[in-house]
């Protein structure tokens, strides 16, 4: 990464409070209704004291519950939920936390103070900082990019 990125934190490209966050004895049933209807692809699991312990995945879901033939409403989060939780703090820079990403094979980077859930860096996330900046270095990408038809 250029000097640029390693220079920008992941704060400045998380995505901030309210997140999607459910308990431990919430059902898989219910976590995937909740992943429906706000469009996401993972819900971190947090215990009584907000602390960030595990995510559930779509990927989760299918492995270890459908896969399986267990039955959604009788298998909890806990049952489920991908741990120990990956995290980072904001200060964190995004080359780090790709590189953190890469190595755990991850999606989804919860980012954490004080045990406190205050954002989540998706590869998405990384994949748009890069893309900007890629943008405002090649000026035939920016052009082309305004153009959405002529670019496919």
């Amino acid at each position: 990464m250029d000097k640029e990125s390693a220079l920008t934190t992941v704060e400045s490209i998380m995505t901030r409070p309210p997140l999607d966050t459910a308990g431990p004895s919430k059902s898989i049933q219910d976590i995937a209704i909740q992943m429906k209807e706000k469009g996401r692809g993972g819900i971190i699991i947090v215990d009584d004291d907000a602390k960030p312990i595990g995510i559930i995945t779509e990927r989760d879901i299918v492995r270890k519950v459908l896969a399986e033939y267990k039955d959604p409403k009788n298998v909890r989060a806990s049952d489920v939920m991908s741990q120990p939780l990956v995290t980072v703090g904001p200060e964190v820079h995004v080359s780090e936390a790709s590189l953190i990403m890469a190595k755990y094979n991850i999606r989804r980077l919860p980012i954490v103070v004080d045990n406190r859930l205050t954002g989540i860096v998706t590869l998405k996330d990384l994949g748009k900082k890069m893309y900007e900046k890629s943008r405002r270095e090649d000026p035939e990408l920016m052009y082309m990019s305004q153009f959405p038809l002529l670019a496919q």
